[in-house]
């Protein structure tokens, strides 16, 4: 209790006080009332003592951060700090007792479902602990407070989901939590769509066709010939994909998929990697399998990942398939603008030829005809024909000769207006800065434009910027200029 002028706060054998300064009990720090109600809370000072077993030992920087956050798990504070704080893998130890207080002050709040954005080292101390379930009764409600925190607070600052992600993936993992929780955060689409890939022999169109979408590098849900010729692109898709992978397999005894994807793969792995992570727990013999084609083990402590492929991208030669299936399939049906031929192997455009030879014979429909009523179709299609013919011969007489009006001439570029305009300066030379001020148009809105309409032509940008100028794709100057003339 305080006295009404000061009271002696003493500390014990080498204990930290405020100021990360040492004092032996028979050196008492005289304290008026006022600034002994200043000082942080006990627990602070215990929490500090946590990390010393005896005076200025070393120990394991993760374990102390978890020994201290259990000590700390329900503690609470009301003393905000309001600058921004930056550390590298903050940790308790790594903050000062503002910081500290800050920290605790806005967690408090959190957890009483006041969500604000703080400084990013904060954010990241508070994931380290969800991690390592603090706060949390069960594993299973630790991973709903981490899903709660990632997707609400990214809202807020985006900076967590370059890690988040792949935390919330090692949580279900490290603590065994079925993977239909997590099934976004664990890969798990691109190894259903590997396995369609895989077994595309007996795999449907249902499966097979979103598959080859979702492996694909090139976006065919941004063609137009896939959003007039849905149903038609994926059948030929599919049945020229099954021809390739048989071809490959008989050739090389091995699936399609496994050359554009890679051999399966046995990687190292480390649960929590750039996070604080004490592996609090021992694993002996441990297996989480998220598909037939992902799965990781702990041998001893010793974690790796095993998976039936070893690149996880989206693949540029199955993407070559997919942009050659679009272009051949706007030729056969007509669909504007037209796609030059890519870097496809004549393989390629065999098998998709065939399936769409295949595919607009099988949609020609099949009448039926009942030779009994023929005879009575001869004679009332005569009967038609002798009353067609006499009141056309009379419209004939009356109708005056008709002059066809020249037509003007269309080009294949689906440009048009300021956009025209603006990639024919850039093509042939001209005044782009007074163009630009005489349309108050900015280059940047005209470049995005541009890229946007010639993006099924290109599957590209074919518009760049040096610093502020715009310019166009060196690779693509032949082509705009068959398209655009001068």
């Amino acid at each position: 209790m305080l006295d009404f002028h000061y009271q002696f706060y003493y500390t014990c054998s080498m204990k930290w006080v405020e100021n990360h300064e040492y004092y032996y009990e028979d050196e008492p720090i005289r304290l008026t009332p006022e600034r002994a109600r200043s000082l942080p809370p006990k627990e602070y000072r215990k929490m500090r003592e946590l990390a010393f077993g005896s005076p200025f030992s070393r120990r394991n920087d993760a374990k102390i951060f978890y020994l201290q956050a259990r000590y700390m798990e329900r503690f609470e504070d009301d003393c905000p700090y309001a600058q921004e704080v930056l550390h590298y893998f903050p940790t308790y130890q790594s903050l000062s007792m503002a910081e500290l207080r800050g920290y605790f002050t806005w967690r408090t709040g959190l957890r009483h479902g006041m969500l604000e954005k703080t400084s990013l080292s904060y954010a990241y101390l508070y994931l380290y602990e969800l991690l390592h379930q603090i706060g949390s009764e069960t594993k299973e409600d630790g991973l709903d407070a981490l899903l709660w925190f990632y997707e609400h607070y990214s809202t807020l600052d985006p900076h967590i989901q370059r890690y988040a992600r792949q935390w919330i993936a090692d949580y279900a993992i490290y603590y065994n939590l079925p993977v239909e929780l997590v099934r976004d955060y664990v890969n798990a689409d691109f190894d259903e769509a590997l396995i369609a890939l895989r077994d595309c022999d007996s795999a449907e169109d249902e499966a097979l066709f979103p598959a080859i979408m979702r492996l694909s590098s090139y976006h065919l849900e941004k063609s137009k010939a896939y959003k007039k010729y849905p149903d038609e692109l994926s059948q030929v898709l599919c049945r020229a994909y099954r021809r390739l992978n048989a071809r490959y397999a008989g050739r090389y005894g091995r699936p399609y998929s496994q050359k554009l994807f890679g051999n399966p793969a046995r990687l190292w792995y480390t649960p929590f990697r750039s996070a604080v992570f004490f592996g609090h727990q021992k694993f002996d013999h441990y297996e989480y399998r998220v598909s037939p084609v992902q799965c990781y083990r702990c041998e001893r402590d010793q974690w790796s990942l095993e998976r039936g492929y070893f690149s996880s991208r989206r693949d540029r030669t199955l993407g070559v398939f997919v942009r050659a299936a679009d272009r051949l399939i706007r030729e056969a049906y007509g669909v504007k603008p037209t796609l030059k031929p890519g870097t496809e192997t004549k393989t390629m455009v065999r098998f998709l030829s065939e399936a769409i030879e295949e595919q607009k014979k099988s949609a020609v429909p099949k009448v039926a005809f009942d030779l009994s009523k023929l005879s009575g179709i001869r004679r009332s299609s005569d009967a038609v024909g002798q009353r067609l013919m006499t009141e056309e011969e009379r419209y004939v007489e009356a109708e005056p000769p008709v002059v066809q009006e020249e037509k003007d001439i269309v080009t294949d570029c689906i440009l048009s207006g300021d956009e025209l305009l603006f990639t024919r300066i850039l093509l042939y030379g001209g005044d782009l800065q007074g163009f630009l001020s005489e349309k108050h148009l900015m280059a940047s809105v005209l470049a995005e434009a541009v890229n946007e309409q010639l993006y099924d032509e290109f599957a590209d940008t074919v518009i760049e910027f040096d610093g502020n100028t715009p310019i166009l794709v060196e690779d693509y100057l032949d082509d705009l200029k068959g398209m655009i003339p001068s």
